[in-house]
């Protein structure tokens, strides 16, 4: 007898058990990978959804049935989490439920995922609605990643300076110590402060391990409650940048919406998650009000974040009835303050780490060798 390669997914408390009740059903030459359940539970990244995305959209449009084309997903994928998502996505659909329902049974993908589908779905333009969501994704993958690009330079700079920096104060200032040890309470003030420094480095290396692993759990804590994000606030503009870009990702996911034909109520609330935690619980306001029955132009007003021309071109939308166009003019109006700013921001990022940079080696510089001139003052 000959058989085809089946992929699937099965809830089993180990691997015996499970290699058992496949061969129980029939399968051999069984080949399983592991998924912890903490795993499942996070929600998939930008690049992940948009994997995702791309295989399905690809797939149905060059004429594939759903199925298949989940299949096909699965066989392709690497991620371990996303593969398995996949086959129970394929099991509910061939147990006769929706894509839609499919989705929105995890909490790995985004919501805004899941409505667009089902909306889709009632309407038979899945495969447009796809292509437009994929754009999307697409679209912010390249916004995050000139975002990062823009933090890479500094980082990279900053990170060989620090080693640097810990090198010469652990190795070289003890050379410099033995020789200005008569000197007492003359010392230059900056050296004595790197000649303490020195000391605590080379006889308590252990607490200083211990404050670097502190440091590097709260940093870990803030990465994870606040993103990435909040390095940009270190650099010229880049409060201003993540400003720009959140209003952009929530003008985009806007207009994809309501071109798609989501609520304007469910697209004010999925919206939402394209902002950043902070800005979000500013402008809930803005769903309380519409939900309360007031206009959209008067929600938005209602919130500082928004602009007077960003109320404005919504007022045009609402009066004209083509909100999505709208919202589509104030995506390219904030995409084109986005480049200025970050073009800003890289003119200045240079050379500002430049001139810090200067000043720590002239800060050391001054602090091991002004002590040598007033030891030549003696003789």
């Amino acid at each position: 007898m000959h058989g085809a390669p089946q992929e699937g997914a099965l809830e089993s408390p180990d691997r015996t058990a499970a290699k058992e009740s496949l061969l129980q059903e029939g399968f051999y030459r069984v080949r399983l990978r592991k998924i912890q359940p903490s795993s499942l539970n996070r929600a998939l990244n930008n690049s992940e959804v948009t994997e995702f995305l791309l295989q399905l959209h690809r797939l149905l449009k060059s004429g594939v049935e759903l199925d298949a084309a989940l299949g096909f997903a699965v066989h392709e994928q690497k991620d371990a989490v996303l593969s398995y998502l996949l086959c129970r996505m394929r099991q509910d659909l061939q147990q006769g439920l929706s894509l839609s329902t499919a989705l929105q049974r995890f909490q790995a993908f985004p919501q805004i995922v899941g409505k667009m589908i089902e909306v889709a779905e009632r309407s038979g333009r899945l495969t447009e609605v796809l292509g437009m969501l994929l754009d999307f994704y697409q679209f912010q993958q390249r916004i995050i990643r000139e975002q990062k690009r823009l933090l890479n330079y500094p980082l990279v700079v900053f990170s060989f300076f620090l080693v640097l920096s810990l090198g010469a104060v652990i190795f070289m200032v003890p050379m410099f110590k033995r020789m200005y040890s008569g000197l007492g309470d003359e010392l230059f003030w900056l050296t004595r402060l790197l000649v303490q420094l020195s000391d605590s480095l080379r006889s308590r290396p252990q607490s200083w391990m211990l404050a670097a692993l502190l440091f590097a759990a709260a940093v870990a804590v803030v990465h994870k409650l606040l993103g990435w994000y909040w390095l940009l606030n270190l650099i010229p503009g880049g409060k201003r940048l993540q400003e720009s870009v959140s209003l952009l990702f929530y003008s985009r996911s806007m207009e994809i919406m309501l071109l798609s034909g989501v609520t304007l109520q469910d697209a004010l609330a999925l919206a939402e998650e394209m902002l950043p935690k902070l800005l979000r619980r500013r402008i809930i306001a803005v769903r309380r009000a519409v939900d309360s029955g007031k206009s959209l132009r008067e929600a938005y007003a209602l919130v500082p974040v928004f602009s007077p021309m960003f109320i404005k071109m919504v007022a045009l939308g609402e009066s004209s009835g083509h909100l999505s166009s709208s919202f589509a003019r104030i995506g390219n109006q904030n995409q084109e303050i986005l480049k200025k700013i970050m073009a800003w921001a890289n003119t200045l990022i240079e050379p500002i780490l430049m001139v810090l940079i200067a000043l720590g080696v002239l800060g050391f510089l001054l602090s091991m060798y002004l002590p040598l001139f007033k030891m030549a003052e003696h003789f």
